[in-house]
């Protein structure tokens, strides 16, 4: 009792704690993890509407017919001096960095690098923007709007948007390129969106850039997010990991911790009131009454309590356990009574099965005997002696009949000689039936005898002794080397027949010839495995759990089960298992067997 006290102190203040670190916890973080990507989505958008704004100003100058005609050669000063002169004001007044032209063969026609705030040249860019979007066949052949992303330049990392030249109205082939570059500002974009963040090269790894592909690294005080930006021809560039402080949680878990404590404290006071009760009223009594349950346990017999002389509930608890007690005990000697009447009965049905099995080669051969004797024929060969044996009979009809019982004498002689080969055949089978009733007998007192016994004569035998395979026409292969097994000879092969049996009648519907193969796979140091195949009706999946099962069986077209059934205990008998698996219906099915390998006591008693 003191220990279940214990129990639901700890329960309590751990199904606490689980609620509150599962409940609320949790959104604590889905919290923070969502304005982590808040964050880091910020960060992109702010790079996207700069680039953006880069896009819109590139396509002003490159859709535009003045544009058009000076990237081809025409009208060359006039376009400068009213547009792009001077140069720092034609990149100032559009916020940028960088503006260049490109003809057709992306030679430079006009271009201006400027630092913004010291007006200063950015030497070198113009041939590495003019190189870099030589080297990408992508964007020469774009659709007519501007391609927008970062490149990385001797001057860090800028802001780009690549336009083909077309006509105002979109149309033409493209006659070069407009490129606009901004410097990446990231004190700038990190004082715009209020988020630390940094921005390092892509060293390998994921590529996924969409809008959803962000990875989320949660550290003790803080939450990395990270994604990869490519550049402007699609080729990821660099990666930008933002971090968020993990203020929210750090509250959450100190409220949590808050809670804890009161809980177990109030569950802690709840508990010291209730030990007192209990220890004072119940627990003396339960603990004898467990004293006696335990006493009960290990004598195996269910005896009544004393504990019953006072007015409370543990002496109704008492009186209950007493009429249980009774219960149970009348209940376990009827139980193993019926047991062992159940198993009676059951063993003599498999009894008579297999005997019934063992039966059938002998009233098979017994019918052979009697169509190798038709009673008209002996009837005409007896009447055809008993004239010829006549003295008045006449010298031409004696010749006659003596012809006619030289030809039935041969005739008789086969028969006669045919039916020898089946009485072998019946008295084989008759010592089967001898045997396997003996061994029954034995088996029924549990005294079954298992040695070293060679696999491949009994398959042999119980091939032979299946006369429905023969009957059928179904080929059966099995192997021609021979594995020792430790079994009882009688009972495996009727275990073998009865398998047999089952693909037989498993393999009537096919239209092609029935098939049966045996496999013996012995490569485990302990058993071998004898794996049966037939390519009859098969087995549903949802029914080779019942096979086995008394009243189970292989086929829905007829009742019966019992042959498996015995097989089951059979094959347990002799300390091996059986098992079914099958492609489901018209795939054919496979039993196999596993059998102890005969053990060096074994070996030497052989």
């Amino acid at each position: 009792m003191n220990a279940a006290l214990v129990g639901v102190l700890a329960c309590g203040t751990l199904a606490a704690f689980c609620i509150l670190e599962t409940t609320i916890k949790p959104r604590f973080d889905e919290i923070e993890q969502s304005d982590a990507r808040l964050n880091h989505a910020r960060v992109v958008d702010a790079l996207n509407a700069a680039t953006e704004k880069l896009q819109t100003a590139t396509q002003d100058y490159a859709f535009w017919d003045e544009t058009y005609r000076f990237v081809q050669g025409e009208n060359t000063d006039a376009f400068i001096k009213s547009n792009l002169e001077p140069q720092f004001k034609a990149v100032e007044n559009l916020g940028i960095n960088i503006l260049i032209f490109l003809d057709h063969a992306n030679k430079v026609r006009w271009g201006a690098a400027y630092n913004l705030e010291t007006q200063e040249p950015l030497p070198g860019v113009l041939d590495e923007l003019a190189a870099f979007s030589k080297a990408q066949p992508n964007i020469k052949d774009q659709a007519p709007f501007a391609k927008r992303g970062l490149v990385r330049s001797s001057q860090g990392l800028l802001l780009v948007a690549i336009s083909p030249v077309l006509k105002s109205d979109r149309s033409g082939d493209p006659m070069g390129r407009v490129i606009s570059a901004k410097k990446l500002d990231i004190d700038g974009l990190k004082q715009l969106t209020g988020v630390s963040f940094t921005i390092d090269d892509f060293k390998g790894g994921s590529t996924n850039t969409g809008p959803d592909d962000i990875r989320l690294d949660i550290l003790n005080d803080k939450i990395l997010t990270s994604s990869v930006i490519e550049d402007v021809s699609g080729n990821p560039l660099v990666t930008l990991e933002a971090t968020s402080p993990r203020e929210v949680s750090r509250v959450g878990s100190d409220a949590i911790r808050s809670a804890i404590l009161l809980m177990a404290a109030a569950f802690l006071i709840g508990n010291i009131v209730l030990w007192a009760f209990l220890r004072r009223s119940v627990v003396n009594r339960i603990d004898a009454l467990k004293h006696h349950m335990a006493v009960a346990g290990e004598s195996g017999a269910i005896q009544r309590t004393s504990l019953t002389d006072k007015d409370d509930e543990i002496t109704e608890l008492a009186t209950s356990f007493n009429a249980m007690a009774e219960q149970v005990n009348h209940l376990r000697d009827a139980l193993a009574d019926s047991a062992y009447m159940a198993g009676l009965s059951e063993w003599a049905a498999g009894t008579l099965h297999n005997v019934r099995n063992g039966l059938t080669p002998i009233t098979a051969a017994a019918w052979k005997i009697g169509e190798a004797y038709p009673t008209t024929w002996l009837d005409k060969v007896a009447t055809a002696a008993s004239e010829y044996a006549k003295p008045t009979t006449a010298p031409d009809r004696r010749e006659k009949l003596a012809i006619y019982l030289i030809g039935n004498a041969v005739k008789l002689e086969q028969s006669a000689r045919h039916s020898l080969s089946l009485l072998g055949e019946l008295n084989a089978a008759s010592r089967n039936v001898v045997e396997m009733v003996s061994e029954f007998e034995r088996y029924a007192t549990r005294k079954v005898d298992v040695e070293p016994t060679e696999l491949l004569p009994l398959l042999k035998s119980s091939v032979s002794a299946t006369t429905l395979l023969a009957e059928r026409n179904v080929n059966v292969v099995i192997p021609t080397l021979s594995i020792s097994v430790s079994a009882n000879g009688i009972i495996l092969r009727q275990i073998l027949a009865n398998i047999f049996l089952n693909a037989a009648e498993a393999v009537q519907g096919q239209l092609d010839r029935g098939q049966v193969e045996v496999s013996v796979d012995d490569s485990s140091p302990d058993v071998v495995r004898i794996a049966i195949s037939d390519n009859g009706e098969g087995i549903p999946e949802n029914r080779l759990a019942s096979i086995f099962q008394k009243g189970g069986s292989t086929r829905s077209s007829r009742s019966g089960g019992l042959g498996l059934h015995w097989c089951a205990n059979a094959i347990k008998l002799l300390g091996g298992t059986i098992s079914a698996t099958s492609g489901g219906l018209g795939h054919g099915t496979t039993i196999t067997l596993e059998l102890p390998r005969p053990s060096q006591v074994e070996k030497k008693a052989a």
